[in-house]
């Protein structure tokens, strides 16, 4: 018997996953979504132009009473605009501070591990089958 990668659990509970970060990637290039809370500034957590974007001002402690959620249509123009915009702020507040993630990395990360899962599954099954054949 050999490894079927089709018939691996290991297979089928990656494959949600990794649906769901190609699904947020494909809604951020024509959207944006977010969470913000304290005012304007304070912090901010969105994902826009295929970009995850996590923004805070540390001098501020967050009012988690002023607190709301966004999702808005966005064109191509304004999602090019959005990290001069950070840029803008980051001027005005210079303790600001943004993390930018694009969902790419997320994806061949997410795609690395599960493969490092898979492989090590089929190899771990390889040394099994033998040692249950005798």
């Amino acid at each position: 018997m050999r490894f079927r990668l089709f018939r691996s659990r290991v297979f089928w509970l990656g494959v949600p996953g990794l649906v769901f970060l190609l699904s947020g990637w494909w809604i951020s290039m024509g959207h944006s979504s977010q969470v913000a809370g304290g005012g304007v500034y304070q912090w901010w957590i969105g994902q826009v132009a295929g970009d995850v974007v996590m923004c805070w001002d540390p001098e501020r402690w967050p009012d988690w009473g002023n607190f709301h959620a966004e999702h808005d249509e966005i064109s191509g123009e304004d999602a090019r605009e959005w990290k001069t915009q950070l840029a803008r702020i980051r001027e005005v507040e210079p303790d600001y501070r943004y993390a930018v993630v694009p969902y790419y990395t997320l994806v061949l990360s997410y795609l690395a591990v599960w493969l490092g899962f898979v492989v090590w599954r089929s190899q771990k099954y390889r040394l099994i089958l033998p040692a249950t054949a005798r």
